[in-house]
């Protein structure tokens, strides 16, 4: 994997957790203010979401890091 390729995944993880972050907390200022059922499922579903962006902003920044695909020859 080119170093390019590399940056981009580290850049655009780091990015996705950045933007997430940003976005998940306006969100969670809609989800306080719910009450009842309404606000178990938002609740549910922002957890969910935010469990996915981290996971997947780690997952792409450290794919960049190790820059491996495949398996390595020896």
């Amino acid at each position: 994997m080119s170093n390019a390729v590399r940056a981009l995944l580290m850049t655009t993880g780091v990015a996705l957790i950045a933007f997430g972050a940003v976005f998940l907390f306006f969100w969670h200022a809609e989800v306080v203010e719910l009450a009842g059922s309404a606000r178990l499922i938002s609740g549910l579903a922002l957890r969910a979401v935010e469990a996915a962006v981290l996971y997947g902003g780690s997952w792409l920044a450290v794919k960049g890091w190790n820059g491996r695909w495949g398996k390595q020859e020896a």
